[in-house]
């Protein structure tokens, strides 16, 4: 009973550590220790310590396994590791090395055993890797973390081995491979995507290098950085200098290109940059894929620290060709001029005439003389439309947006031109964000055409679209159809799954999926045949899916598919091609890992659909699960 009530205890204190609530892991722990003294209850017991910031406390846990009189005491790899990340907390590194290459010692040595003894090595042992890492990213060393993940890549098995064999990397200016790395976890989450774009860019000299941390921000972190840094100067200076956090800025405006609030961190990064600012806010410059916004944002940060002066000629790719630009600093005129008024009515006035050549260099020349009048502005830019020139119309649009962002004839105007460009998503947004219930009448009708005509590109580029979802939820019906006895074998059930959700399965749990699937029934079966690796992908579940486990075991592993969809959802709407993109059902998520099958089945005579769990995982997913 003790050591039941140890392991739920145990269990706890992971899931509070995981949600980053360190004082109550602790404290189950700590309960769970008093129950039974095992070494891995200690070890997570001066993690939660080490990790609510009180490494002294942590050490003096560990102690009695660290005397190195006493080679038996019961340490493992877990303890070496965790012991020498506290020692570079406390500045001493020489003890943290020495602790480091312990942990490394114990690690191959426990490797070698249990190689011998069992033939494979448990997933638990495996998972040892991850702090092991993590202690040679806390001293620094980007060489000895990718040298860790090459040489012992086959245990691997978390993606965070691959986060910081990635960010190792890329500290090492081995921008390819870190991107490469970046990329095998986008599933994970989108920032690594972003991120193995900064790698990229990087790597053709775009993004000037900087060095990242290996400490991961959790979303509601970096939320609160943002917020800190939109209120407080020397928090944007402090937070610039951050490399994970100008990771994760780079990341999330190459995502947002056109937004304002990409313009705004460009600003931030090269304002607040230092050198690296400086180098960047060129780049920006000078890159042709970077937009007109962007540019802007970084030329006024540049303004702004001195490097560039009014009147300097400043090298620049736009509008299509790379040409040295003069910067200027032009005084808006938001007030009404009678003077400007009648220059703009002329202009309107040849345009109705059909001279909308000359109209246009009158309204340009108003702009040369540093007069930037947004009616103006507003006014050539509809005449660049008529004209074709659809690039300058748009800058001068968005630079207009620039100086009042909520202004709903700007934001109409934008909206125009984008469904004219053929960017109907951009066109919706501009629409979306204009709000004034107080519009003229002619305005108002302006609007509702505007707004229909949206509608009808959207239908028109959803058509093929519905076409496809259409298409795919058909070829996957065909599948359910197939004939499936309730108590299938894992081969039985496999026979019956498309190709390419075979591969998909393989590339989900980081196997290199052969090329026949023959072959890859079989290396699944393999695969979840093993009771370690079973486990372990359990526990990635969501607690929804592990529900519909349980509810499929509790009914002797198997139901009939209505029940299982009026209770869990159905698999509506999670197409086909799995390979591509994973279905969102909880249900159709764990047919396509193969831990639940769907077929028909002959039930009293008739075939009805079900949904089974094959039958040799259903005893260890029983066990696993607590049932």
């Amino acid at each position: 009973m003790k050591v039941n009530k140890a392991e739920e205890l145990v269990s706890k204190g992971k899931d509070l550590l995981e949600k980053g609530d360190f004082r109550a892991a602790e404290k189950a722990f700590a309960e769970a220790l008093k129950e039974d003294n095992a070494v891995p209850t200690r070890n997570n017991l001066a993690l939660a310590v080490f990790m609510a910031g009180e490494p002294r406390r942590a050490l003096e846990i560990l102690e009695p396994y660290l005397d190195p009189e006493k080679e038996d005491a019961g340490a493992t790899p877990f303890t070496f590791a965790l012991a020498a990340r506290i020692h570079r907390s406390l500045g001493q590194e020489e003890q943290a090395r020495r602790r480091l290459q312990q942990a490394v010692r114990s690690f191959e040595e426990g490797l070698s055993k249990l190689r011998r003894s069992l033939g494979q090595v448990p997933y638990s042992f495996r998972e040892y890797t991850v702090t092991i890492m993590l202690a040679a990213a806390d001293l620094g060393d980007h060489r000895q973390v990718f040298e860790l993940y090459r040489r012992w890549e086959p245990y691997h098995v978390s993606w965070e081995n691959k986060f910081l064999a990635a960010v190792a990397c890329f500290n090492l200016g081995r921008y390819k491979r870190a991107a490469t790395l970046w990329s095998s976890i986008a599933q994970v989450s989108r920032l690594f995507s972003g991120m193995q774009q900064v790698a990229f860019l990087v790597e053709r000299g775009v993004i000037p290098p900087f060095e990242m941390s290996y400490e991961r921000y959790s979303m509601e972190k970096m939320q609160e950085m943002m917020e800190e840094a939109a209120t407080s100067e020397e928090a944007r200076r402090r937070y610039t200098q951050d490399g994970f956090f100008r990771m994760m800025l780079l990341a999330w405006l190459l995502e947002g290109d056109s937004s304002k609030n990409a313009a705004q961190g460009v600003y931030t990064l090269v304002y607040y940059g230092g050198e690296w600012g400086e180098k960047l806010g060129r780049q920006v410059l000078e890159y042709p894929g970077f937009s007109p916004s962007l540019k802007f944002a970084a030329v006024d940060a540049l303004m702004a620290r001195g490097i560039l002066r009014e009147g300097e000629p400043v090298p620049m790719f736009i509008d299509g060709e790379r040409r040295l630009v003069e910067i200027k600093k032009t005084p808006v005129l938001m007030e009404p001029d009678q003077e400007l008024d009648k220059i703009v009515d002329r202009a309107i006035k040849l345009r109705d005439e059909g001279k909308i050549d000359i109209a246009v260099e009158l309204l340009r020349g108003l702009h040369r003389e540093g007069k930037l009048y947004p009616r103006a502005m507003m006014t050539l830019a509809n005449l660049l439309r008529q004209k074709g020139d659809l690039d300058e119309a748009l800058n001068i649009m968005e630079m207009l947006e620039e100086i009042n962002p909520d202004n709903p004839v700007f934001l109409f105007n934008l909206s125009s031109l984008m469904l004219e460009m053929g960017e109907i998503e951009k066109a919706r947004e501009y629409f979306n964000r204009i709000d004034n219930p107080e519009f003229e009448k002619e305005f108002a009708e302006n609007l509702k055409i505007l707004e229909r005509e949206i509608e009808r590109y959207e239908s028109v580029i959803r058509w093929p679209e519905m076409i496809m979802q259409a298409y795919e939820e058909n070829e996957r019906r065909k599948i359910e159809e197939k004939p499936l006895p309730v108590d299938a074998s894992l081969s039985r059930g496999l026979k019956n799954m498309p190709a390419h959700w075979l591969e998909g399965a393989c590339i989900y749990y980081g196997l290199e999926p052969a090329r026949q699937r023959r072959q890859r029934e079989e290396q699944l079966r393999e695969f979840l045949s093993r009771r370690d690796n079973l486990e372990k992908e359990v526990g990635e579940l969501e607690e929804e899916e592990r529900e519909l486990l349980k509810y499929l075991l509790q009914r002797g592993g198997w139901s009939r598919l209505n029940a299982v969809t009026r209770k869990f959802g159905s698999l509506e709407g999670d197409g086909f091609f799995w390979h591509e993109r994973e279905p969102e059902s909880f249900l159709g998520f764990l047919w396509s890992l193969g831990l639940v099958m769907v077929g028909k089945a002959t039930l009293e005579g008739r075939r009805v659909k079900i949904a089974t769990i094959p039958l040799e995982l259903r005893q260890p997913l029983k066990e696993i699960l607590g049932i």
